[in-house]
């Protein structure tokens, strides 16, 4: 047996102790269909992690959108809490006048009507809310059971990868 240099590049690992010809190239047959195996397990483990990311991605957009549509919540509470106090006046007889911007427009609009329109989009906005939130504990369970997944092949493919370097050894020795 010849030294091994560690900055060569070695060619694949092939017994000649009690070798013949004809069992060469069958060992170099069998390392190399091992070679293509992991690089296929890699391709596949490179595919799942994509996919993890665009998951990740998606649950990222997900929760922009629920902090927008919590800020829009809080504000159409503010609203409502406003025509409440304008109700409140109306009801002790001062004049409660309460307008409505349509484009560059400002109208006006019948209080009992604007509180509807209110507590109407509230309805609107808590619907959307516990739809994102819905979809953003689905999208982590997903997230999570890929990222086991994941976790899986690469320890299969170490293993896998242990396993060959151990059956090389062995047959160079």
């Amino acid at each position: 047996c010849l030294p091994v240099c560690p900055l060569q590049p070695q060619p694949p690992a092939i017994s000649t102790r009690h070798a013949d010809k004809a069992s060469a190239p069958s060992t170099l047959i069998i390392n190399n269909m091992a070679d293509n195996i992991g690089a296929q397990a890699a391709s596949v483990v490179d595919e799942k992690i994509r996919e993890f990311r665009s998951l990740q991605e998606e649950i990222n957009t997900n929760r922009s959108d629920l902090g927008t549509l919590m800020a829009q919540r809080n504000e159409n509470e503010m609203v409502k809490q406003e025509l409440d106090v304008c109700e409140q006046d109306a009801s002790e007889g001062s004049e409660a006048i309460v307008y409505k911007q349509v484009g560059p427009v400002l109208l006006k609009n019948d209080l009992g009507e604007a509180k509807e329109t209110v507590e109407k989009r509230l309805e609107f906005i808590s619907g959307e809310i516990k739809k994102t939130e819905s979809m953003i504990t689905k999208k982590d369970e997903q997230s999570q059971q890929l990222a086991m997944k994941i976790q899986e092949m690469q320890s299969a493919m170490q293993k896998a990868a242990v396993e060959a370097a151990k059956a090389a050894a062995q047959q160079a020795a």
